[in-house]
């Protein structure tokens, strides 16, 4: 138990170091929101002339709420499961529980915050890698609560839940960085557009990642796309999609891989992205996956889970797109492993 609480504590460590350096360097406006200095002077109160109006700050956008609720939540959380760890160590049982408990309150209150939020697509990927850290925390949370008795194989499982845990929710801060804004060019004669994608992968090709760990790489690969105006799904309830009229449903089956396992730690567990990653490109507009339909007459459904070592998963995402989508003009981008490779769908 010793080598992997260590191992274990000191990515948690890592996280928390990480998560303080990111609130401060870079989410100041979220840290003001959340954290709103004092006034300066004694009463409280500042003098508004009686003439002027006073100026309210502008409520924020549901971004900004994830931003803030990320800063407000992720190191308690991180410094909580660091705990964990400790106590693990040391076999206190009772803080291990009382720990625990304080986990599942946590991030259950945090995830009911995430899920009533709607983001933009730029933070899509963001919130859903923070949704899943939350599940994590709170599926390593009761494993380790209630009257289950504390044995070596439930700490061991609790420890692989706060691990993943801790990566989702450094992706989810990642996801949340600002854009870099270039210098704004005022000039009468444009010239012409750069390709939007000039280093995109073609259909075929692999794209390999680490997880935050650096302990597991996997790769990912766009496979093939097809475009229908109608599909349904297989089993005991049949539900047949058509696409309404002037669209049509394009499909893209991505294949995700676990390569392998390196170093000496027990997380051998890659979470392939989620469906919440993906944002298809086409002339200008963006577009995020459906809702996974699960099996289906044109195979399995795409849907990110943690992979064991060597083990592969491949099926299609679904997208509702005009009627004169042209492949040729699309790309298919993925945030994963702290990098946003991109695909593209068609030839020149």
């Amino acid at each position: 138990m010793a080598p992997r609480g260590i191992r274990a504590a000191a990515l948690l460590l890592t996280c928390c170091i990480a998560a303080i350096l990111f609130l401060h360097l870079l989410l100041p406006g979220t840290l003001a929101a959340v954290f709103p200095h004092p006034p300066v002077n004694e009463s409280g109160f500042t003098d508004t002339p009686e003439n002027d109006t006073a100026l309210y700050p502008e409520p924020l956008s549901d971004d900004e709420r994830l931003e803030a609720l990320i800063a407000r939540t992720g190191v308690p959380l991180l410094d909580l499961a660091a705990g964990e760890i400790y106590s693990a160590h040391t076999r206190d049982d009772g803080a291990l529980r009382s720990q625990a408990a304080r986990i599942c309150s946590l991030a259950g209150d945090a995830r009911r915050d995430a899920q009533a939020l709607d983001v933009s697509p730029e933070f899509a990927s963001a919130h859903a890698d923070f949704i899943a850290a939350l599940d994590e925390f709170i599926s390593a949370g009761t494993l380790l609560s209630g009257n289950t008795p504390v044995n070596q194989s439930v700490v061991d499982g609790a420890v692989d839940r706060l691990v993943l845990g801790a990566e989702s929710l450094s992706d989810a801060m990642r996801g949340c960085r600002p854009p870099e804004v270039g210098p704004i060019l005022m000039e009468q004669t444009a010239e012409p557009a750069a390709p939007a994608f000039p280093d995109a992968l073609q259909i075929g090709e692999r794209f390999c990642y680490d997880d935050a760990s650096r302990a597991n790489t996997g790769s990912l690969i766009v496979v093939r796309i097809k475009t229908l105006s109608s599909f349904y799904t297989t089993g005991t309830k049949v539900q047949t999609y058509t696409a309404k009229p002037g669209e049509s449903f394009l499909l893209i089956a991505v294949k995700a891989t676990h390569l392998g396992h390196r170093g000496e730690g027990t997380n051998t567990r890659l979470q392939a992205p989620r469906e919440a990653a993906f944002t298809l490109h086409h002339a200008g507009e963006t577009f995020r996956p459906m809702t996974s339909p699960g099996p289906t007459n044109q195979g399995e459904s795409y849907s990110g889970r943690s992979l064991d070592r060597h083990e592969s998963m491949e099926g299609y995402l679904f997208f509702e797109v005009p009627e004169d989508f042209d492949p040729a003009l699309a790309h298919l981008e993925v945030s994963v492993g702290g990098s946003r490779p991109v695909w593209r769908l068609g030839g020149e």
